[in-house]
């Protein structure tokens, strides 16, 4: 099966069927072990954000006025690049894994196909894989 660049329409790679739906999923495992993390550093800054609160709410009154505590726009902006921002490229990253799955499906039909047209982002993540597995060997 030839694999052609959506953008530039030239041959990038020549695998078999099972070649590429091999490599497909391997780079869908690899963008769900992404989410993951960022699921994992979510769930850290928020626990870590609660166990600060609650300190905070058990110092005395005197000690509060004494403790510095950063601005709620520091807060805001803290929440924006921990969470908000996480949020948003694990829809990305899901996105481009239903891609993935669609092109999976795609070939599973019909194996026999001769050629198949990826996007960039596919190619990009297809190099990246024969690099690493390049260096494995």
């Amino acid at each position: 099966m030839v694999v052609v660049d959506e953008v530039y329409n030239q041959i990038v790679f020549q695998f078999s069927s099972e070649q590429l739906v091999k490599i497909l999923q391997d780079i869908k495992i690899h963008k769900e072990k992404e989410i993951n993390d960022l699921k994992e550093k979510i769930k850290k800054f928020e626990h870590t954000r609660r166990a600060h609160e609650v300190w905070y709410q058990s110092l005395s009154p005197v000690r509060k006025f004494f403790t510095g505590r950063p601005p709620s726009h520091h807060q805001a902006v803290e929440y924006i690049v921990n969470v908000k921002e996480r949020f948003n490229n694990i829809e990305k990253i899901k996105i481009l894994v239903s891609q993935l799955d669609r092109v999976i499906s795609l070939i599973e039909k019909d194996p026999k196909m001769e050629q198949i047209v990826l996007p960039t982002f596919m190619i990009d993540d297809i190099k990246t894989w024969k690099e690493k597995e390049d260096r494995q060997v």
